[in-house]
């Protein structure tokens, strides 16, 4: 007989055993929405890009309510039958491919067959579609548990499909949509990434009855990204290319303009809207030291690749690729920026020195004619002619980021009051170097004036509010539509931290005031920053931490700069300002403030006993 085992445990005390069963169907669908669809721009990303394989060149969306309430997407491609159309809303029904080795050849958009089903799981959808060779279309509608009813319909050739309260099934999931303003700007961003990468389509949009987007088909470049993205910014880029192992083409920015983030940077693999982190670390890189720590060029970078080099099918999205040789990739971008930046006017031959071109590179392009794009449909514009990556530290508003540098020794005065410090100077415009009778103490001069700032901006606007500075006249301030909603919803939190700010549009705020502190300086700079930290804050921030990280940003652009000329009496207000302040000894984004060292610490540097 076996001894006992001590994981040895009798019938009684286990808790009941459920049975293994097969999930409902619709529930499996219901879980596989939420790898799919997650909010209104997810669903019009599904059914747009079926319009693009079903051959439509003309593609309107309505919406209402930000598409929380209806998203219909009508379009003038082939159109489907009775038997197909049903079929479509089956799991896994494609006509994309057959068998998994096709994964990696996929020159189609959606291919995945989950889309209409998940879709179907959790709202009302009503398709409407015709084929050419039918003389009347066929309407199917359900939603949820309710099984599709089918009837004819007299329409034109193409498909128009209606999906009506989104969640309506699935209260827990309705509950994270965001405003009718935020879900908009998420599909207006997605419909101008869109237009860049094809702008042989033609893109309407309309939300409560009202266009808010219209892009006729051009087939020239520059004129489209001249719509999508403005005359100012269109006349800031510059074009790039290179041919040598990837087909690389662009317009990116002037390294004088940029952004806080990726979101006006538009990423394209084989014509997919991507956000990829290798081609995003391939910019930077490129831009090297002509670009500041954490900013973005501005512009579009389209990468297309042969058959069987890239994986589209990492993510249910399909947002994500994964190549089969990123360094090559990498490379072929940092090359082909590089060999834009070395010709533009602003900089000649000392920026072909400071960023020289990958070793290997021939003196001629490839021949391109070996192989065809995968994806034939893509506009001409974008079709051949015949160091570690940077990982810029998060914000942390709840105590200390990690900055990925090592653990400074001391990084705050123990029993030392800031005031009771004595100054003697500052170096290297930016650190103040105090003592006290038995430590030296350096402090980053704009990293505490942050702190004091976040601190008083945070307690005015919980209490009285901070002063504010009204503008003689409004300033009309563009942006893309995604920062005009998030700062529209932030409004009322922005109030009270001195700033009054509105929509103008879709794409665009008017400022009516801002903090008084910052009267002397450019408030369509600040604006913008404060729009980059709000789309950066997720879809799950509360409004505490909202509020902090607008204040935060206020604080870092009205602080005391490294490089600034700091005297005695602006010192000693800085050290009493920062007496009293809660985590003083941390910036708002968690870089250390003070660093503090005994005296007999400092002579062992110096090989003293």
């Amino acid at each position: 007989m076996l001894p006992s085992s001590p994981m040895t445990r009798h019938p009684d005390e286990l808790p009941p055993q459920r049975k293994i069963e097969l999930l409902d169907p619709l529930v499996a669908n219901q879980i596989a929405a939420g790898e799919v669809v997650e909010r209104p721009a997810s669903v019009i990303k599904e059914l747009v890009e079926n319009s693009l394989d079903a051959g439509a060149n003309y593609i309107q969306i309505r919406l209402k309510e930000g598409g929380r309430t209806l998203v219909q997407v009508i379009d003038n491609g082939y159109g489907l039958d009775g038997a197909s159309a049903k079929l479509a809303f089956l799991r896994h029904a494609t006509s994309k491919l057959r068998t998994a080795e096709e994964l990696m050849g996929i020159a189609t958009f959606g291919f995945r067959g989950e889309a209409l089903a998940s879709i179907l799981a959790v709202a009302n959808v009503t398709l409407t579609s015709r084929r050419a060779d039918m003389d009347v279309g066929v309407r199917l509608t359900g939603g949820g548990a309710v099984a599709l009813r089918e009837e004819p319909a007299g329409c034109p050739v193409g498909t128009d499909i209606q999906v009506a309260d989104l969640f309506f099934n699935v209260p827990a999931r309705q509950k994270f949509l965001r405003t009718a303003a935020t879900e908009l700007g998420q599909i207006l961003r997605f419909v101008d990434a869109l237009a860049l990468a094809r702008p042989d389509l033609h893109l309407t949009v309309h939300h409560n009855d009202r266009k808010v987007a219209d892009y006729p088909a051009d087939p020239d470049l520059m004129r489209r990204t001249h719509a999508v993205l403005g005359a100012n910014v269109a006349a800031r880029l510059y074009p790039l290319a290179d041919d040598y192992e990837y087909q690389v083409r662009g317009l990116l920015s002037e390294p004088g303009l940029h952004h806080g983030g990726p979101g006006q940077l538009t990423l394209l693999v084989n014509g997919r809207h991507v956000a990829d982190r290798t081609l995003q670390h391939a910019v930077i890189s490129a831009y090297g030291t002509l670009l500041e720590r954490g900013r973005y060029p501005i512009g579009v970078l389209a990468v297309d690749c042969p058959e069987g080099t890239v994986d589209v099918n990492v993510h249910p999205a399909k947002t994500e690729v994964r190549f089969v040789q990123s360094q090559a990739v990498f490379a072929s971008v940092v090359r082909a920026i590089r060999g834009m930046l070395a010709g533009t006017p602003w900089v000649k031959e000392p920026l072909a020195e400071r960023l020289p071109v990958p070793p290997g590179t021939p003196t001629t392009p490839r021949d391109v004619a070996t192989w065809q794009p995968m994806r034939e449909q893509l506009p001409s514009a974008w079709r051949p002619s015949a160091v570690q990556p940077y990982r810029p530290t998060q914000p942390s508003f709840s105590g200390v980021a990690d900055s990925g540098q090592p653990p400074l020794p001391e990084a705050q005065p123990e029993a030392t009051t800031y005031s009771g410090l004595r100054y003697v100077g500052q170096i290297g415009k930016c650190f103040l170097v105090c003592e006290t009778a038995d430590a030296f103490v350096l402090i980053d001069q704009h990293a505490a004036h942050e702190r004091v700032l976040f601190e008083q901006f945070v307690q005015r606007a919980r209490t009285s509010g901070y002063a504010m500075q009204q503008l003689l006249i409004p300033q009309t301030i563009p942006l893309i539509p995604v920062e005009v909603a998030a700062l529209d919803e932030a409004a009322e939190l922005l109030a009270p931290l001195g700033f009054v700010i509105e929509a103008a549009g879709q794409r665009a705020v008017r400022v009516r005031a801002q903090p008084a502190i910052l009267r002397d300086r450019d408030v369509a700079a600040e604006v913008r920053a404060l729009a980059v930290s709000l789309t950066q804050g997720g879809r799950g921030a509360g409004t505490l931490e909202t509020l902090e990280r607008a204040a935060a940003t206020l604080a870092c652009h009205a602080a005391w700069r490294a490089g600034d000329t700091m005297m005695p009496d602006d010192v000693q207000r800085l050290l009493r300002e920062m007496e009293g302040v809660d985590l003083s000894a941390y910036c708002p984004h968690g870089r250390p403030v003070v660093f503090r060292a005994n005296w007999s610490e400092v002579g062992r540097w110096f090989g003293r006993p």
